[in-house]
């Protein structure tokens, strides 16, 4: 961590210096919501337009809502693709991925054929299926979550899903948030290493999705 880097709440400093919070812009989905989440703590974040801005920020925001296959194209296209691999898997730097933004963590999704994700997180991007379900999921579903760092303490905590594609991860482990639509058991939230991703739209859910973002940028402070 370089000195210069901020994240500042209120004029709070932070153990370890300061940082700088990066959110991808890829062209996918609407971010302006994300990036005003982080803004109610006045977390300092700045909208990334190319891989050669990586380089100055120390916590990635990746989100996006959409398809599989043209998120994966576009961040290939505009040459964010190699280098989010190297700042997650080799610079280790503190990664959270909101809906596409997760799936895209995994190793293969069948959302517009079959097509290979990041693999940082062993696993497969799959549709909601039950002919009882309403298709997408679209509405506020409660979490259980076993993580006490990000949700866990939450008292009955709710976040709004949006999707019709889940993620379904080869390691149990990292599963650290389920919710249950109908008989289909969604993973909400994973976590491995220095990387988390959120099948919910934290940005969506008012009181509790902006207290997630908290925590997740207090969480990555500390670490």
């Amino acid at each position: 961590m370089g000195p210069g880097f901020m994240v500042s709440r209120c004029g709070r400093r932070f153990k370890g210096g300061y940082m700088k919070i990066g959110l991808i812009n890829y062209g996918i989905g609407n971010i302006g919501s994300v990036y005003s989440a982080f803004r109610f703590y006045k977390y300092q974040i700045n909208l990334i337009n190319s891989a050669e801005d990586m380089d100055n920020i120390d916590i990635i925001v990746l989100a996006g809502v959409g398809n599989f296959l043209s998120a994966a194209t576009r961040l290939k296209e505009v040459h964010f693709w190699d280098k989010l691999n190297e700042d997650v898997l080799i610079k280790k730097k503190p990664t959270l991925g909101i809906c596409l933004g997760m799936h895209l963590f995994g190793t293969i999704s069948y959302e517009g054929g079959e097509n290979n994700g990041f693999d940082w997180i062993s696993g497969k991007v799959v549709k909601v299926e039950d002919k009882k379900l309403r298709v997408p999921h679209m509405g506020w579903n409660q979490v259980a979550c076993s993580d006490k760092e990000l949700i866990k303490d939450m008292k009955n905590p709710y976040f709004y899903f949006m999707h019709s594609y889940h993620f379904v991860p080869d390691d149990k482990e990292v599963i650290i948030a389920t919710t249950n639509y109908g008989n289909v058991e969604i993973v909400s939230a994973v976590k491995k290493d220095n990387i988390v991703g959120v099948q919910f739209h934290p940005e969506k859910s008012q009181g509790d999705g902006l207290r997630f973002i908290n925590r997740f940028v207090e969480a990555s402070l500390a670490g």
